[in-house]
């Protein structure tokens, strides 16, 4: 089963503007375990499409784009101070409001990078939403303060400022700049660079000439983590659903190093380093993903 056609929810208004969340549903019939896919920074949705067929069937999968990415709109937020703009705290009310429409009374998270520490991020600061949710399933979560990796750092410092000029964003794209750093975050984020989807880099390039989107991604990247991390970092001792964590052995972005500081921290988390796998273990090693969330749903949720 294929990635079904996208849906709207409105969630408001944002400078004037309408304010929207794209998401697809497989809307597989209950008593179907269901799945929230949480995409990573500077991704959308479509990173779940390779484990979408071998799930859909037995799962009913639900795949948002974030505010910010993919489809979604992408205000400025002029309103919010700027620690709030593309926030985990932005994203997390908007995620509620996903939940509310959709009448989900029981999920598990699954989250890709940002997804993994937006999904625990969810667990840990929202307390009423602990009844719903079943368990987290965590891919390369960006849940720990680390250094940046140098292309995050440019988003989110001067580079990224230059190049929400439309005129420097322009010239980059001109000049090929835009789609040589696309090509180079790409080998970095797999172990395999063959394994890189076909035309990966072209729909990203693309999507960096929307507007917008320069912005959105610059205060992502800003915003990774709250200001008061150590407080976040505390909750994850207090985690008590069933908890997956699959790591890739290559990750050069947030290295598996973090696995056993998040075993740690989550003592009965099921932690899984997989060998030869880089950042995106949904794209580079799909069936295997998708057989260990199909294996862990059933037991743990």
């Amino acid at each position: 089963m294929n990635a079904p056609a996208a849906e709207t929810l409105v969630l408001g208004e944002e400078d004037g503007q309408p304010l929207w969340m794209v998401y697809q549903d497989s809307h597989t019939p209950a008593p179907a375990p269901v799945l929230l896919l949480l995409h990573g920074l500077f991704d959308q949705r479509g990173t779940w499409d390779l484990i979408w067929p071998h799930l859909a069937g037995s799962h009913r999968l639900i795949a948002p784009d974030l505010v910010g990415f993919g489809a979604s709109s992408k205000p400025r937020l002029r309103s919010q101070p700027p620690a709030q703009r593309y926030s985990l705290a932005m994203h997390a009310g908007h995620l509620i409001r996903l939940i509310e429409h959709l009448g989900l009374e029981r999920l598990a998270l699954a989250g890709n990078s940002l997804g993994g520490g937006l999904a625990l991020y969810l667990w840990c600061t929202q307390p009423q939403l602990r009844p719903v949710i079943t368990g987290l399933a965590l891919l390369d979560p960006a849940c720990y303060p680390q250094p940046l990796p140098g292309y995050v750092r440019q988003v989110a410092g001067w580079p990224g400022a230059l190049l929400d000029q439309r005129p420097l964003q322009w010239l980059s794209h001109r000049l090929g700049l835009t789609r040589w750093l696309v090509d180079q975050t790409l080998r970095r984020c797999f172990a395999d660079p063959q394994k890189i989807p076909p035309g990966a880099a072209d729909q990203i390039v693309a999507r960096l000439r929307e507007p917008g989107v320069s912005y959105a991604y610059r205060q992502a990247a800003r915003n990774l983590l709250p200001a008061d991390t150590e407080a976040l970092l505390r909750g994850y001792r207090e985690v008590s659903c069933p908890v997956l964590a699959l790591w890739g052995q290559e990750d050069q972005v947030v290295p598996a190093a973090l696995a056993g500081r998040l075993q740690a921290d989550i003592p009965h988390a099921a932690v899984q380093v997989v060998p030869g796998c880089g950042h995106a273990p949904q794209l580079e090693c799909p069936e295997l993903v998708a057989g260990a969330l199909a294996a862990w749903i059933p037991r743990g949720v």
